[in-house]
């Protein structure tokens, strides 16, 4: 994964596709980026808490069959703020990579 990018990348497949499982998000980013990025579960849980306790985030807990529950995660309107600050520097940032390596 690129270091310090994860969160960014989960607030975009959440104001993409809405409300999901830390599960799906994992899948989706695999998915997408054709298996380039796969964090861990140990890496990935974390983080949802972080990106929640921020403010970023609000989760929701379902119970799946009987007795299962699962804890889906929707990005808040603060979130959606902070992803288009984020987008905004990575552009900036990857810009500047390219105009290094295409010179």
């Amino acid at each position: 994964m690129v270091k310090g990018h994860t969160g960014m990348l989960v607030l975009a497949l959440l104001q993409t596709d809405g409300s999901m499982h830390g599960y799906r998000i994992r899948q989706d980013l695999a998915d997408l980026s054709r298996h380039i990025l796969q964090p861990s579960f140990g890496s990935l849980y974390p983080l949802l808490a972080q990106l929640e306790k921020s403010g970023w985030l609000k989760s929701r807990t379902e119970l799946v069959g009987e007795r299962r529950e699962r804890k889906t995660y929707r990005i808040t309107a603060k979130g959606r703020t902070e992803l288009k600050r984020r987008a905004k520097k990575w552009e900036l940032f990857s810009a500047g990579i390219n105009r290094i390596l295409n010179r």
